[in-house]
């Protein structure tokens, strides 16, 4: 069995390769963004439809994204008041909260699960990373009425999700037994199969270090929060919980993310503070290779 150092070396080195080829202008931000749809329309929900339409879905399961949203929102509040500490902005406070709350439960959630726990890991994960789409659709809401925005974006933007749509139809393929033919499942497979690559080189052109000297003492305390806060609380809960095996470890390693990538999305539609929040994704995600390592080795050693 690989070493925790190894099984986060990989997204690691595959993040530096996108972020190198960044710096030397072979691939840019529309590659970026191209691979990026490529892995939210296609990738991404065949591997989680190709998953779950076979999986063992326990109870423990279901009480995941439920456990992902109480640490998300008490992680908020905890920002909330820093923020009110170190008398920030209103918009600079909300970009801390989101950056804080959001997990990146998907995009390197799901190959960090896969490479450490397999199917079963990843399939936890799954349920996890319901609680951050759950708390995107909450801040959309939120943000739209603070700072002026249309709420039924958000909804349709929700509803047109594909990977949500994935999730829903391997649920119903999995509970009614529906058979897939070989064609299709085969096709659908090999497209699963591209989505970890092109997920760690999306990261990789998506980080910017440019504004990390301005925001440096946000960055940190943010990094805390989010890496070494957020799966200590985790931990408490799912010990109060008597939550075990898989769902276990997948809540605490999942708690344990950097900032989701989608936190800029909101940043640039809301008219947050952009620069803080490129800082703290490029912090938390650098620093998480780090943070990944203890977590992992805690949990299978």
């Amino acid at each position: 069995m690989a070493s925790p150092i190894e099984v986060i070396l990989i997204p690691a080195l595959m993040i530096l390769l996108g972020f190198f080829l960044k710096q030397k202008s072979i691939l840019d931000d529309n590659a970026r963004e191209i691979l990026t749809k490529i892995v939210l329309y296609i990738a991404l929900p065949s591997m989680i439809f190709i998953n779950l339409k076979d999986a063992n879905i326990s109870q423990q399961m279901l009480f995941l994204p439920i456990l992902g949203i109480i640490v998300s929102v008490m992680l908020c509040i905890i920002a909330y008041i820093y923020c009110r500490i170190r008398n920030h902005s209103k918009k600079t406070a909300w970009t801390i909260m989101i950056a804080s709350s959001l997990m990146n439960t998907g995009f390197i959630g799901f190959p960090v699960s896969l490479g450490v726990f397999g199917n079963e890991g990843f399939l936890n994960a799954l349920f996890f990373d319901l609680s951050t789409s759950i708390m995107l659709v909450i801040y959309g809401v939120i943000l739209a009425k603070e700072f002026g925005g249309d709420r039924r974006e958000v909804i349709r933007n929700t509803i047109t999700f594909i990977p949500l749509w994935a999730v829903i139809f391997g649920l119903i393929f999995n509970v009614f037994n529906i058979p897939l033919f070989y064609v299709a499942e085969t096709i659908i497979d090999y497209f699963g199969q591209a989505t970890i690559p092109m997920i760690m080189l999306a990261i990789g052109l998506s980080l910017d270090y440019g504004s990390i000297k301005d925001y440096l003492a946000d960055s940190i305390v943010v990094s805390i929060f989010k890496l070494a806060l957020a799966p200590a609380i985790m931990l408490i809960l799912v010990s109060l919980l008597n939550i075990k095996g898989m769902a276990f470890n997948i809540a605490i390693l999942e708690a344990g993310m950097s900032t989701a990538g989608n936190s800029l999305v909101l940043a640039v539609q809301y008219n947050l503070d952009e620069d803080l929040m490129s800082s703290l994704i490029f912090t938390t995600v650098v620093l998480s290779v780090f943070t990944l390592t203890v977590i992992i080795s805690l949990l299978t050693g």
